[in-house]
């Protein structure tokens, strides 16, 4: 090969090494999804599942890519396009619809997050009834570990402050909270019992978890959204790069090419 192509190798190279690294942070959160016994993984193992999948493609596909790149075979470099052009159509397709989908996804997920703190100590598949609209409880989540993971793990209380706990099931016409809205022993120096007496307030979180939770989605949802569509700008050159190369080799014999000695047919 020229000496002008090496630089579109190295470009290729680079682009299946952040391939590598992408696959291996999915497959990392992946096992912890699998390892960590919390509310969060009580969605099922389907999202884990899919994660080591996709880690799994994303490292396969790196590997046949830098064969393709480095020794120019022409079938890596084939299944390596076909790889590309998935990944592409993929990446796309999750930019488009997270771009055009983000105050439906916001709303749903307020909804969701404001039906598990109706359904907060409610036992088995029992529904909640809150202004003539009926509550159901979603398979695979236990609305109670939910919430007092997310109270302790975002140091909050309530929806939007404290005082939303006298208006749920659990908490109606009642002066305390879930213990999960207490601040730590440490912290207090003070046993907690999730009293709302003016003289217990200190030993508790006062703040909502809604505000947290929506900076926390709002910055994932947008680093996911912008990462995807840097990525398919990337992976399309990728494309664009790998067209080039068989263009250049499709004329030359197998096994051999004076220009590129070193390079074979797979």
């Amino acid at each position: 090969m020229g000496v002008c192509m090496a630089p579109f190798k190295c470009v290729l190279v680079i682009l299946n090494v952040l391939f590598w690294f992408a696959g291996a942070f999915m497959l990392y959160v992946g096992i912890k999804f699998i390892q960590d016994d919390n509310g969060y993984n009580q969605v099922g193992g389907r999202p884990a599942v899919i994660l080591l999948c996709s880690a799994s493609v994303l490292i396969v596909g790196g590997i046949i890519g830098c064969v393709g790149a480095i020794w120019e075979k022409k079938t890596c470099l084939g299944l390596f396009l076909v790889f590309l052009a998935s990944v592409l159509i993929v990446q796309v397709a999750v930019s488009s619809l997270m771009f055009t989908n983000k105050k439906s996804m916001k709303s749903n997920f307020d909804d969701f997050l404001s039906d598990q703190f109706y359904l907060y100590g409610a036992s088995g598949n029992a529904t909640v009834v809150v202004n003539n609209k009926t509550i159901n409880p979603v398979e695979g989540i236990n609305a109670t570990e939910f919430i007092d993971n997310i109270q302790t793990g975002v140091q909050c209380c309530g929806l939007h402050n404290y005082t939303d706990w006298a208006t749920f099931p659990w908490g109606e016409n009642k002066t305390v909270v879930p213990v999960s809205c207490c601040k730590p022993q440490s912290e207090t120096n003070s046993t907690c019992t999730g009293s709302t007496a003016a003289k217990d307030l200190h030993l508790i979180y006062q703040t909502g978890c809604e505000s947290g939770l929506n900076e926390a989605f709002y910055w994932f949802f947008d680093f996911l959204t912008w990462t995807a569509l840097g990525l398919a700008i990337l992976t399309f050159l990728g494309c664009c790069i790998v067209v080039g190369l068989l263009c250049y080799h499709r004329n030359q014999p197998i096994g051999y090419s004076h220009i590129s000695p070193g390079y074979t047919e797979a």
